[in-house]
Formats: structure tokens, C-alpha cells, sequence
């Protein structure tokens, strides 16, 4: 037990690892005695799958027939299928199902930013060479009430404000409002951002309206692929789908 204690105590000589010499250092790392292992374990491996595959070749049995060896084939020693991939008519229309599902979706999502625009526009007045949509119509008792009427008084605001349809503002709101008027700089920046909106809007309207044909066609698909009697009511055109009716079924 003392004797052991001290050869442990003794320091002992440190054995490195042997590197790739200077002269073969373009070969990469020198290769171990682990790595050797591995390799030699994955090249016999191999060649054992290899003459089983030989083995199995030499006694194969050439009456050996399968149905479906007329749609497989060898092209240069890989294994290939000639015919395309059968799919079966309820994993078909479960495809189609999650396509409309995920349609659907992108539709509510359009639907919800087409909204959200359009709230943010509601305020703001249309371009100028877009035609008005609407007009305020004032009513009075008489003619010499027409005589006497006044717009800017009527509503509490400035006359340059008058023929604003949005944030006119009334003459109290512009004493307490210390901003200054935009200049002709910002007043075009301001209407270029506009005119960005309403083409924003109109192309998202136009998107949703594709998605809406795409989701019509997928459920004609779908329903096509049904079971029942149907006849052709109406040929598809301008980008919609045919039109079907079906036969009416008594349910069991």
C-alpha cells in the first residue's frame, strides 16, 4: 500500500499522440488505430451486404413473377418506378381538402387586411380623378334661409376647410393646435403615401377575388370526386368553374 502511493506520487511521462509528419501533412490527420477500426467494421459490413445480394441473384428463381414488376424497372443498376405514383381517390381528396383549408385561410387573412385599409381610409377623402362616391346634402326651412346660410358657420370652421370631406377641423381645434400647416413637399408626400393605400387596397381586392375562384374550383374538384349521378349544367368560363347538378339520392 506505501509502495503504491508513492509510484503515484512519482511523476510519470506524458504519452502524446503521434501527428501526421511534416512530409505528409497535404494527406490530412494520420489515422489512428480507433479510426482504422471503424472503417475496416463499415468495409466489411459492405462487402457482406454485397455477396448476400450475389448469393441471393445467383438463386433467384427466374419463374418468380410480381404485379408489380410491370411498373419497376433498373435504369443503370438503381431501382426505378416507370408508371407515376397511384394515389388513392380518399388520400386524393384529402389533399384537396387541406388545399381549400389553406386557402380558406389565406382568404380570411386577405379579408382582414382589405379591412383594416379600408378602416384606415374610411376618413380620408378619394383621389382627385376618382368621382366622388357620396355628397352632404343640407336642408333649410326657407329660401331667405338659403340666402343667409353659410357653410364655414354651419360648421365651425375656416372657408378653406369647407370642402374637405375629411378632418375638418372646427375653429377652436385649430386656435389650440400650434402645428403648422404641411408646405407643398409634404402635402405631395403625404398624397403619394394616399395613392399607395388605395393601390394597396385594390390589389389586395383583386387578390382575394382569385383566391375566391381557387376556392371554388378546389370544392368543384372535390365534390367531383364524389360519389353520385350529375350533369353538366353550365361550361366553365372566364376563369369559373363548370357547373354540376347532382341527382337527388334517398338517404338510408
Amino acid at each position: 500500500f506505501i509502495m503504491s502511493s508513492f509510484r503515484n506520487a512519482v511523476k510519470r511521462k506524458t504519452h502524446k499522440e503521434r501527428s501526421q509528419p511534416e512530409a505528409r501533412k497535404r494527406f490530412g490527420l494520420l489515422e489512428k488505430h480507433k479510426d482504422y477500426v471503424v472503417r475496416a467494421r463499415d468495409y466489411n459490413k459492405k462487402k457482406k451486404r454485397i455477396q448476400a445480394l450475389q448469393e441471393k441473384a445467383a438463386f433467384r428463381n427466374p419463374d418468380e413473377f410480381y404485379m408489380k414488376m410491370q411498373g419497376m424497372a433498373t435504369k443503370r443498376g438503381i431501382h426505378a418506378n416507370l408508371g407515376e405514383d397511384s394515389i388513392d381517390a380518399d388520400t386524393l381528396k384529402l389533399f384537396k381538402t387541406q388545399d381549400l383549408g389553406y386557402i380558406s385561410l389565406k382568404k380570411q387573412s386577405e379579408q382582414t387586411k382589405i379591412e383594416r385599409l379600408k378602416n384606415s381610409l374610411h376618413s380620408v377623402s378619394a383621389l382627385a380623378s376618382a368621382p366622388k362616391q357620396n355628397s352632404h346634402t343640407l336642408f333649410v326651412d326657407s329660401d331667405e334661409d338659403l340666402d343667409d346660410f353659410d357653410p364655414s358657420e354651419h360648421f365651425g370652421t375656416v372657408p378653406e376647410l369647407v370642402g374637405r370631406t375629411h378632418n375638418r377641423l372646427r375653429r377652436e381645434q385649430l386656435e389650440s393646435d400650434t402645428r403648422a400647416e404641411p408646405n407643398a413637399k409634404q402635402k405631395k408626400r403625404m398624397d403619394k403615401a394616399q395613392e399607395a393605400q388605395y393601390r394597396e387596397l385594390s390589389e389586395r381586392i383583386e387578390r382575394q377575388s382569385k383566391l375566391e375562384t381557387a376556392a371554388h374550383l378546389l370544392q368543384n374538384e372535390r365534390l367531383l370526386q364524389g360519389k353520385g349521378k350529375r350533369n353538366k349544367v353550365e361550361d366553365s368560363k372566364d376563369g369559373r368553374p363548370a357547373q354540376y347538378k347532382w341527382k337527388q339520392e334517398r338517404k338510408r
